[in-house]
């Protein structure tokens, strides 16, 4: 479970139960310089565009353009792969024989969920949170689940009451006011000729600079299935405040703050023990209902990873206690067995960027203990923590020096379990997007991905979403599941057959972006 803002920003929100307004103030938001790189602009193409990487430093803007236009450079930004990598081999690939550490992260990785009834759940208990807590009109209550509107990856314009949907460049694909489709007109109004909001910019060049602060009262990016059904939840609380007194100009929208206290609540760790989350005590009452079990595959292929001599771990933002609940039900009672070390809490993305020191857990009354533990030691549970630390302790396991020991990472949220570990530790990582399920006629959850609102996860129209991008730029492999990757031994070369990454296939929206010229 996420958490979703820090303490600082809980003690931001505004509890007032009158018309969610507020005056508007200039948010100020730490930015980072985005240094052009042409060899990697240059990087993720298909294969007829590789002739073009040779393109001087000094190639014109305009040459630049056409060439950016024409193939549609996915996550050239900070890019991790050597243009002379994807030239040579045209194809990402995985070899889980190259690691020695292999980490996972729990909800959406290696267990999965009912999306038809998490969504559900999520979107009831937040909307009963805003009329009950927030006062708001009854009336929400009566509003009904469009799924058609939920879509994983989607960016809350708090201030405005927007929802957007972001391109590989930052740029507004399509957007909505409350639940009302913006046309490009009323777009370009708002945020300019170049459909840019400076707050979602900052995001794109560094999802952290954003993560706290003034910009995350004002902007949240949905990157989880967690979150998906708050995209709703938010608009349609935006239409109500519209319908009773819609804001004067120079006012904002505090729909935002309300949603995001909601969140809190309903996801904060206390309240699984206390019983005061009706989101915690209907996973509590019937897990079964929500959690899918892991297929056993899974299981017998993470036990061949251990006799590899592979050391693995579990890092999850849940608290133990509902860490144990869903890894009990999808993975079995003896969950625990398959990790050298289990952290819990790990307060993602910092987990991998600070120090937080580890605490010591009572796996019996299954809570996190007011002491620090002395040393990391296999075999035990901790809370929160840090990968410094972690990373020490298994390559110790390994009589190796951590700066030899290749680590690698399995998760579903594409900040926190990706580009954070990628960019700023020496990770690989593989990007779980059941996105990648939708074409199987098969998939059960295609009408809660498949928005026709909103288009593809991985592109719209002729233009690549920013997801899309950093998966290609920061992930090793993207796969819909771990049950893709379980099905090869850890000897297997897994080969992907594009240069983006995505396996077992490109998503048909990218294929598309191979075979035409799409200007938009």
């Amino acid at each position: 479970v996420l958490v979703v803002a820090s303490a600082a920003t809980c003690h931001a929100l505004v509890a007032s139960a009158s018309l969610r307004v507020v005056t508007s103030t200039t948010a100020k938001t730490i930015t980072t310089t985005n240094v052009y790189k042409p060899d990697v602009w240059l990087l993720l193409r298909n294969k007829l565009a590789l002739k073009f990487s040779s393109t001087p430093a000094s190639a014109s803007i305009a040459t630049r353009e056409i060439a950016r236009r024409r193939f549609h450079s996915l996550g050239y930004r900070n890019s991790r792969y050597s243009a002379s990598t994807i030239m040579t081999s045209y194809h990402k690939e995985l070899l889980l024989g190259d690691y020695d550490i292999v980490g996972f992260d729990l909800d959406g990785t290696l267990l999965r969920y009912n999306i038809r009834e998490m969504s559900v759940l999520i979107y009831d208990v937040l909307k009963q949170f805003l009329v009950e807590q927030r006062g708001y009109k009854k009336e929400l209550l009566d509003q009904q689940l469009n799924v058609d509107f939920l879509q994983k990856g989607l960016f809350l314009d708090g201030p405005r009451g927007n929802v957007l949907k972001l391109s590989n460049e930052a740029q507004i694909l399509r957007a909505t006011h409350g639940t009302r489709l913006l046309s490009d007109e009323e777009v370009q109004a708002i945020y300019g000729p170049n459909r840019e909001w400076e707050i979602t910019s900052a995001f794109s060049k560094d999802p952290l600079s954003t993560w706290n602060g003034a910009a995350s009262l004002q902007m949240r990016a949905l990157m989880d299935f967690f979150d998906m059904p708050s995209a709703l939840v938010f608009a349609q609380a935006v239409d109500q405040v519209d319908r009773e007194k819609k804001p004067s100009k120079g006012e904002e929208y505090e729909v935002w703050q309300d949603v995001q206290a909601g969140l809190m609540h309903i996801y904060s760790r206390d309240n699984f023990a206390n019983g005061k989350s009706m989101y915690f005590n209907s996973m509590r009452a019937e897990p079964e209902r929500f959690i899918l079990s892991t297929d056993t595959r899974v299981l017998s292929w993470l036990k061949e990873l251990r006799n590899c001599g592979k050391k693995l771990f579990l890092l999850t933002g849940s608290n133990v206690d509902f860490a144990n609940l869903t890894a009990t039900q999808a993975l079995g009672k003896d969950w625990r067995s398959h990790f050298d070390f289990v952290v819990t809490y790990a307060k993602k993305p910092g987990f991998f960027t600070s120090q937080r020191p580890f605490m010591r857990v009572d796996v019996e009354q299954l809570k996190e203990l007011p002491e620090e533990a002395a040393a990391i030691e296999a075999g035990e549970v901790y809370s929160q923590g840090n990968w410094h630390g972690l990373h020490e302790a298994m390559a110790k396991l390994l009589n190796k020096k951590p700066g030899n020991a290749k680590a690698l990472y399995f998760g579903d949220n594409i900040v926190q379990d990706v580009y954070t570990p990628v960019k700023h530790r020496d990770f690989d990582a593989v990007a779980i997007a059941e996105e990648l399920l939708v074409a199987d006629g098969k998939y059960p959850y295609a009408a809660e991905l498949d928005s026709q609102l909103w288009g593809s996860y991985f592109a719209l129209d002729c233009t690549p979403t920013l997801w899309a991008s950093f998966i290609s730029s920061y992930a090793q492999l993207c796969v819909p599941s771990v049950e893709q990757v379980a099905q090869n031994s850890p000897e297997k070369r897994i080969i992907c057959s594009n240069p983006y990454g995505f396996s077992p296939r490109l998503p048909k929206e990218l294929e598309a972006l191979h075979l035409a010229s799409c200007n938009r």
